[in-house]
This record gives structure tokens, sequence and C-alpha cells, in this order.
């Protein structure tokens, strides 16, 4: 199939209680890494990690339907593969009932996924 490329929004909250709504890029390409707003929307350019500025949890993450090469992506935090994976299904936009995360990083971590 063709790849479809999407947009995401990732919601983290600080330790401070303040909100982060972080745009998302999803190229649809197996490998292909997650990209993340640097400034002026997130794009096929952007930078392929985001360093958040306090500690924070990660609660929400949602991408627009209609990737038809991947299905999920895998959180990397400072180049270290997680548990935690994202599946499009469960995370799309459209779905109200998006499951609550509560994935911490540290202040300054290098948070980035991949596409699989």
């Amino acid at each position: 199939m063709a790849a479809a490329p999407q947009s995401g929004t990732m919601v983290f909250v600080g330790q401070s209680g303040q909100t982060y709504f972080v745009d998302v890029y999803v190229s649809d390409v197996v490998g292909g890494s997650l990209r993340f707003d640097s400034g002026s929307g997130s794009s096929a350019t952007s930078n392929t990690f985001w360093l958040p500025p306090e500690n924070v949890t990660l609660t929400d993450f949602s991408v627009v339907t209609g990737l038809t090469d991947t299905t999920k992506a895998r959180l990397i935090v400072n180049g270290k593969p997680l548990l935690s994976i994202l599946r499009w299904v469960l995370h799309v936009s459209t779905n109200n009932f998006r499951p609550q995360l509560q994935i911490g990083f540290a202040k300054n971590s290098q948070i980035s996924g991949i596409q699989i």
C-alpha cells in the first residue's frame, strides 16, 4: 500500500502542572521516526525527538486516522526502546475513549519514537 502520512498530538503534563501539547508527524513508513514540532508545526523535516523542560508524564496520544503501512509506534527515551507501544487503532483522534496514559519522563530526556 502507499504510505499515508498523518499528524498527531502528544499531551504531556509537567510536574509543575503545566500541560504541553506536542504536535507529531507520522510518515506511515515502517522504521521511520516520529517527527516532533520544533516550533512551527510538525512535518517530514521536523526534529526526531522532543526534550521536556521539566519532569513530565505522557497522558494522551492521538493520531489522525488513515495510516496504511504502519499500525503502531514504539516509544524511545535517550536511545533506549521502552516497552510502551502506541497502537494507532486505540489512539485515533476520533476515539473518545482513548486509554489514559501514565508514562513518565525526566527533564531533558530525549523522547522519540519509531513506527512499526
